[in-house]
């Protein structure tokens, strides 16, 4: 009964690793239940799921799955932070703003697409923008040649339509010449 159990634990993280867009993971030795419970409600409302996990049967589900290189991360007590949106940065922003506040967390590092980052790049991944924002600025720096050429061409014309309006006004002015 007890390897059933073992199983299931296995195949649920496992689909946790499937479906994550990203994972953080930290140590929560001396963090209580009440504020696991906060974290959890904090981080539910960026689409990220918050668990402990035993480290064996974690090593065993990342297996085969982008997250195979958070297995040092799995040391001693460890909770992962599943993040399954688009925002890969909104986790880590959470985790590290609740860690400021609760000393007993400490943010051990993270898996994005594949890359394992320390704690820095933890750090460094929270003051990302999130994604629609990189869009639109990538939108913004596609779109400037063209609104700037446009500018240009428009200004020309102006010129030339000031030019033809100056010239008709003086031939009015003066219809001899």
């Amino acid at each position: 009964m007890v390897t059933e159990l073992k199983k299931s634990e296995v195949e649920s993280l496992r689909g946790l690793f499937d479906g994550a867009t990203c994972a953080v993971f930290a140590e929560y030795r001396g963090v209580t239940s009440g504020e696991m419970d906060t974290l959890r409600a904090e981080l539910r409302q960026v689409n990220t799921k918050l668990k402990v996990v035993k480290n064996t049967l974690a090593r065993i589900a990342a297996q085969g799955t982008q997250f195979e290189k958070a297995v040092p991360f799995l040391d001693g007590p460890v909770s992962v932070a599943f993040n399954f949106g688009d925002d890969i940065s909104a986790p880590a922003k959470k985790m590290l703003d609740f860690a400021k506040e609760h000393k007993n967390l400490k943010i051990l590092g993270a898996v994005v697409e594949g890359a394992a980052l320390d704690g820095k790049g933890v750090q460094t991944l929270s003051q990302m923008p999130p994604k629609p924002v990189v869009r639109a600025q990538l939108l913004g720096l596609f779109q400037a040649p063209a609104r700037n050429m446009l500018g240009v061409m428009e200004g020309v014309a102006r010129k030339f339509l000031y030019a033809v309006t100056a010239i008709a006004g003086k031939k009015k002015e003066n219809p001899q010449g």
